[in-house]
Parts: C-alpha cells; sequence; structure tokens
C-alpha cells in the first residue's frame, strides 16, 4: 500500500511507500501479536503488544517489518486505535496480492513477533487542530476507515481538550455492507455520542439501514460545513481518507478551484493504492 497526503492549505505532499525484502531499521520497535481476528471478509485486524516506546498521533501509520515464515518485507498500515492505548497498538489489514498483507492474513497469529516504526503527517492532534474546532467532517472509503476511526475516537476520547467540538460527522462507503467495518462499534457510539452522527454507503449492493446506496459526493460533505459568513473557517476540519479516485474527485470536489464548492474549512486527505 502506497500514500499520498496533503491539505489544501500546504499542497506539499510527503510519499513513503513500501518495498519487498526491506528490512527492520534501528529505529523500529519489536511488537507480538496477540490477537487476530476477522473484521470483514476481506479485513482482518491484528491487536499487537509493542515491547519498547512509541509515538504516534491518531491518524498516523506504521511501517510492518515481517522476517519470517519466508517472508522478509515491509508493508504500511494506518493505525485504528488511539495513542492512550499504548503499549496496545491494532492495524486492520486488507486482503492483497502484498506478500504482508497475506501474512497477515495467512500467517498472523498471537505470539509472532514483528517490527513497526510509527509515522506519517495525516493525523489528528487534539493540541493542534483541535484547537478552536467546532465542526469534525470524517470521511472514509473503504479500508480508508482505519485513520479515521483512530481521529473518531481520539477527537471523543478528549472532549475535555475540545471544549468547542459541538459535532463530529463520519461519511463511510464502502462496495458492500459487509465490508463497513467497526460499523458496529460505530453505530455503538452514536447511541451514547449526541455530537457523532454517521453515513454509511454502499455502491454495489442495497445497505442495511441505516445506510444508503451511492457514492458519498462533494455535495454531501458541503452540507455538514455552516456557510455562515461570521463563522471561522478555522472552526471546521474535513479529513478524507480513501482510493485515489474518490480522494481526488472529493478535494477537487471541495476546493477553491473552477468547478469547486470553495467549502470554508480546512481540509486533510490522504489516498491510498
Amino acid at each position: 500500500m502506497r500514500r499520498v497526503c496533503g491539505s489544501l492549505r500546504s499542497l506539499g505532499r510527503g510519499l513513503r511507500g513500501s518495498a519487498h525484502g526491506l528490512r527492520a531499521p534501528a529505529d523500529a520497535v519489536r511488537a507480538e501479536v496477540v490477537e487476530a481476528k476477522a473484521l470483514t471478509p476481506t479485513i482482518r485486524e491484528l491487536r499487537l503488544r509493542l515491547e519498547e516506546k512509541v509515538e504516534f498521533k491518531a491518524g498516523n501509520w506504521v511501517d510492518f517489518f515481517i522476517d519470517q515464515d519466508g517472508v522478509t518485507a515491509v508493508g504500511g498500515y494506518s493505525m485504528s486505535s488511539i495513542p492512550s492505548e499504548l503499549p496496545m497498538l491494532n492495524l486492520a489489514v486488507k486482503l492483497s496480492r502484498h506478500p504482508p498483507a497475506v501474512w497477515c492474513h495467512e500467517k498472523a497469529q498471537p505470539g509472532k513477533q514483528v517490527k513497526v516504526r510509527p509515522g506519517g503527517s495525516f493525523s489528528f492532534d487534539p493540541t493542534v487542530e483541535g484547537q478552536g474546532l467546532k465542526n469534525l467532517v470524517l470521511v472514509a472509503g473503504g479500508i480508508g476507515i482505519n485513520p479515521l476511526y483512530s481521529i473518531l475516537q481520539e477527537a471523543l476520547h478528549h472532549r475535555h481538550r475540545l471544549p468547542s467540538l459541538q459535532r463530529v460527522s463520519l461519511l463511510y462507503s464502502a462496495s458492500v455492507p459487509a465490508e463497513l467495518a467497526f460499523r458496529a462499534q460505530l453505530l455503538q457510539l452514536a447511541a451514547s455520542e449526541p455530537r457523532l452522527s454517521l453515513d454509511f454507503r454502499t455502491t454495489r449492493e442495497s445497505p442495511e439501514p441505516p445506510g444508503k446506496h451511492g457514492r458519498i459526493t462533494a455535495e454531501d460533505v458541503a452540507a455538514l460545513i455552516p456557510r455562515d459568513p461570521a463563522e471561522d473557517p478555522s472552526g471546521s476540519l474535513v479529513y478524507i481518507c480513501g482510493p485515489p479516485k474518490m480522494t481526488d474527485g472529493l478535494v477537487e470536489g471541495l476546493g477553491p478551484g473552477p468547478t469547486g464548492l470553495s467549502i470554508p474549512a480546512q481540509l486533510k486527505y490522504e489516498k491510498w493504492w
């Protein structure tokens, strides 16, 4: 999996790829798989216990180093857990032909040892992005839910550090209902958190209630952003994570260009392929 990150306020992009055959560098830390389970038919969750201290922010990913079972490779996977859960760390891995993903689905089991190295510029820190934040909008496509689930939990977990936060909205699309990872957990959160609203979409099959059929559009996202001229644009923050076609279309549709809606909000995005 490769990623490109950026924002509409800072168009510099950071690219951090993965390469088959790469061994763990000195700054990677040891971790043990303590649980492995299916989240969806094509997504497997690994719960790791880190053996050394690390720091990361919600939304970050890890370089995931494997050197066993005939596989010496590194993958890049976003964390779905939050920093306060350390030394435990959760990853959700989409099945693909990429050797690290195959290993995670076929070989990863409790007791297996790996190494990880957190990183990435796609992140949410309550003390930085959370200052003055009133409206948080998260837009996920497929496995792009991983970092946004982490960000959502971080925002709700630190309510005492985000006194101005009034609303958190998640728009989340997948091909079929069975591929909506964390759906049950999200519905449970929404039942106890009045500030949280959920909008599930499926593109190939009819959704289960309360979902909708169809893709997420720029207009759907823009409808969640206040248009009051008196509102400070920094009070709304939008995160988008999904496949390139979806992410590019939404970033263009929401941005200041001739075909964009020019939403009065900060926008950060990450795309993977």
